[in-house]
Formats: C-alpha cells, structure tokens, sequence
C-alpha cells in the first residue's frame, strides 16, 4: 500500500534520527522498496545528503538486506511478505538499504538484535586497526622458527630430505626418496590477525584461520596419517583409502576421513568443538562416542557428540571465503571472533546482554569499519589502544 509523502518524509527523518519503532521499520523498508516512492525518496536525499554514497554502496554490496529485513519483521509474520531466497544489493530490498547507509552515513551497517530498541552510535577508535592478512610462522623440526608474511618465492628450508618451498604464499614440501627415513615435525602457526594456507606432503590443502596451529610430519609414513588442530582449518583431503587421515582436535576429539572437504572449529575458548562435512565422509570420535557425517552435517563436541543434519555451510566456511557472517550469532561470540582477526583484546562488561546478529560482510574491513557497522541497540564500545570495552 502507498503511503502518504508525509508519511515518508516523516519516517526517513526518524531513521536518521535512529527513533524508529518496530512497526515503523516494517513500513519503511516496505515503502522504499516500492518504486513508486523512488522519486520522492530521491528528492529527500537530494536536499540531506552528508555521507559519500560511493561508499555506502560499496559496503551494502556485501550485506543481507533481506535477512536483516525478515528479523526486523519476526517469524510471526506471513511467510509470503519476504521470498525466502537471499537477495543482494539493488535487488528489491537493496534499493532500501542503500537508501538508508546514505542517511546513517557511509560504511553504516545496521545488525539487528530479536527486539530492536535505541540504538547507539560506537564510539570510533582513535587509531584505526587494519584487519588481518595472509601470514604465518612455521616451526621446523630443530625448532628454528621462519616468519612467512614477507618472505618471497622459493626454498625457505631444507629438512630430512625434504625441501619446503613458498610459492604465491602457500607452503608446499617437495618429497625425496631420504625423506621417509625419520619421521620429523613441522607446525604451522597463525598469530591473531593472519591466515594461511598450506599443501601438506600427501597434497592435502589446510586453510587455517587466525590464532590457529597444526602439527604435522614432514612425510606420511605407515598406514595412517595424522595432524593435530588447535583453531580453525579448513581441509581439502587427498583421498588414498590406504592411508586414512586422522585430525586431532585440540586433544578432545578426532576426525577420520578417507578422501573429503570439511571444516574443524578447536579453538580453546569456544563452548565446543564442531566439525562440518561438506563433501565425502568423515567419522568423529570423542571418548566412546562416535559418529559418521553425512554431506551438509556437523558434529558438536562437548562431552558428548551432538549431530545437525542441515548445518549452514556459507556459514561455516564464510572465514574461508572472506566473509564474517554473524547470522544467528551471540554478541560474545562475535566479540571473540574480532578478537582473532584484528588482534585486539575485548573485554564485554558482565551486564551486556548476550544478544544475537544478523549480518555478513567483508573481513578485509578496518576496525573503525566494523565498530561503525556493528551498530547495537543498548550498546557502546570504548576503544583503548588495542583493547575494546563493550558497555550498557
């Protein structure tokens, strides 16, 4: 239904205002995504426009418009009101959402809590921090340790017969016959703030998330291969149905696997470990239990084994593909995430709620980016050098 000049006037000046109520959300972004309001909504940008909207643009590229749009609304809406498929920026709802960054001000990305209230604008650091990069320390077997952020192309260490070489910035071991007669280690470590990527003798890939390690031998020898994750990798397995592929994870679970793609989240100060398969088929043990994984499903592990038949795969990979994808996530959750990737320490005052966000966008954003995106109803963050304080 058109909805009087007035009318939108009157709620694109409440948005800016950052007054809306619930229902006021609902109509508004109704109202912008119905062409037939787009030259008065022109016109109104026209005469308050203060932001750069090349910017603005930019950054909704990368949003969920429509997701954020169906929390604002709640589940007790009509399915019919939103198509359930996701649309991306200038479709339909897009037209809204830029609307909207340009009136907030450029880089504004609005993630909403289940009940939208006041909301608060962040408080910007004083020095930006730059988000995290490709980088990684290896340890070789004499424990020497070679930083590969800045190394270039080429042999960076010879051990036990086998040459470890950095090409493009991956790490690939280059086998001889000598390299099987001692069985050595390496252990590929990312500080907070990198990720990297590396080929493992078998040809195996592991992508490893910030603030994660994996120990490995320099050569598979007998009937089994084996590696041992603290963090988050994500694995690409070269099949041999000889030589099973074993992923211990932080000293609380394994994975075995055959020949498959999956994602392992063991990082130390999560609630539990998870394991995703997204091709092949892994089976997951934890003390006496012990599960086989299906294409598409995940393994929690806390104690116990807990299996979700439909896990969200864009989810789960999302790190691996440059993304933050918030959906569903807990405000501390989210906090321990920025945490890894901009190498900051966050500190949540225990009288914050622990709500959740709906949202994705770019990990290669700057700080200042993210708390200006994070915009939190009953929510403000204090920055200190390298530590963030999220208060009430």
């Amino acid at each position: 239904m058109e909805l009087p000049k007035n009318d939108i006037d009157r709620l694109l000046q409440a948005w800016q205002a950052q007054l809306l109520s619930r229902e006021e959300y609902e109509a508004l972004f109704r109202a912008l995504a119905d062409p037939a309001h787009r030259e008065q909504v022109e016109a109104y940008l026209d005469q308050r426009l203060l932001a750069q909207p090349a910017e603005a643009t930019a950054l909704a590229r990368e949003l969920d418009w429509e997701g954020m749009f169906r929390r604002i609304i709640g589940p007790e809406q009509p399915p019919q009101t939103v198509p359930v498929h996701r649309v991306h920026f200038l479709r339909r709802w897009g037209w809204a959402a830029a609307v909207l960054l340009v009136l907030l001000g450029a880089g504004t990305l609005y993630l909403l809590n289940q009940n939208p209230g006041r909301a608060v604008v962040v408080q910007e650091p004083g020095q930006d921090i730059q988000p995290g990069k490709e980088g990684a320390i290896l340890t070789l077997a004499d424990g020497r340790q070679v930083v590969l952020d800045s190394l270039g192309n080429g042999v960076i260490a010879e051990q036990n017969g086998a040459r470890v070489v950095l090409e493009k910035g991956k790490l690939n071991y280059l086998l001889s016959e000598r390299s099987e007669q001692v069985l050595t280690y390496n252990t590929m470590s990312t500080p907070r703030g990198r990720q990297f990527m590396l080929q493992l003798p078998d040809g195996s890939r592991v992508w490893l998330n910030a603030a994660s390690s994996l120990r490995y031998p320099t050569a598979f020898q007998g009937k089994e291969r084996r590696v041992e994750l603290t963090g988050e990798a994500y694995f690409e397995v070269a099949p041999n149905k000889g030589q099973p592929f074993f992923v211990t994870l932080n000293n609380q679970a394994t994975v075995e696997v055959l020949g498959t793609r999956f994602n392992a989240n063991a990082y130390g100060n999560e609630q539990q470990l998870d394991a995703t398969l997204l091709e092949g088929s892994v089976r997951v043990v934890s003390g006496s239990s012990r599960v086989v994984l299906e294409p598409g499903q995940n393994a929690r592990i806390n104690g116990s084994i807990q299996v979700q038949r439909e896990a969200d795969i864009n989810q789960v990979i999302a790190w691996k593909n440059g993304l933050f994808n918030f959906e569903g996530k807990k405000l501390r959750e989210v906090m321990r995430q920025l945490e890894r990737w901009y190498d900051i320490e966050v500190v949540v005052q225990p009288e914050v709620p622990d709500i959740e966000f709906y949202g994705e966008i770019n990990r290669d954003i700057s700080l200042a980016g993210m708390l200006k995106a994070l915009k939190l109803s009953d929510v403000r963050f204090a920055m200190d050098g390298r530590k963030l304080t999220v208060l009430r």
